[in-house]
């Protein structure tokens, strides 16, 4: 038997398939209109620079930000208004800040396997206003660093008290912070 012209033959590991005919069902799709569409997309995802697997991590990120309740907001608007609030309620919105971390944590404890590299994707993609994240773990100690050209004060320390709500929902404890506007740094501990 021939193959049609224009096609080719690959072969996938028999546990994919399995899960690509499941998800193909469930879709109402053959496997092959699943399996096109699928190479399709990730095609148009590498062509914009990204790796499949990040697309799938950003989806989950914004899956969580959805069903937290988040918003996405400009980032001017959202300065205007944490400072304007910071000024006038600094302690109650720190603590609001520290309480959404703290929702945030338990929320990616309960669905992630690795909790911990799950809350940064979830920085990466949902802090556009973060030039650089990085959480990485040196025997015990969980550090966290996040770097912005663009965050305010106000906006550094709040967004600190919400790594610190999101870290001790996954079972860590403050044992350093350090930080100037546009930079925090802070180590953890079980």
């Amino acid at each position: 038997m021939t193959q049609p012209k224009g096609k080719k033959l690959v072969y996938v590991p028999e546990d994919l398939l399995e899960e690509v005919a499941k998800a193909s069902r469930g879709r109402g799709e053959t496997i092959s209109r699943f399996v096109e569409e699928a190479l399709r997309q990730a095609v148009r995802v590498n062509k914009a620079g990204y790796h499949p697997q990040q697309l799938a991590e950003y989806f989950e990120v914004m899956h969580a930000q959805k069903v937290l309740g988040g918003a996405f907001v400009p980032l001017e608007v959202l300065n205007y208004l944490t400072n304007k609030a910071y000024k006038e309620e600094k302690e109650q919105l720190s603590a609001k800040w520290y309480e959404s971390g703290k929702w945030h944590g338990k929320y990616l404890k309960e669905r992630f396997e690795d909790p911990t590299q799950a809350f940064k994707a979830f920085l990466e993609a949902s802090r556009w206003d973060l030039n650089e994240v990085q959480i990485k773990k040196e025997g015990e100690t969980v550090k966290v660093r996040c770097v912005s050209t663009v965050l305010t004060q106000e906006a550094t320390e709040l967004l600190a008290k919400f790594i610190e709500g999101a870290m001790h929902s996954l079972g860590y404890k403050t044992r350093k912070t350090d930080g100037l506007r546009g930079m925090i740094v802070i180590e953890f501990e079980p």
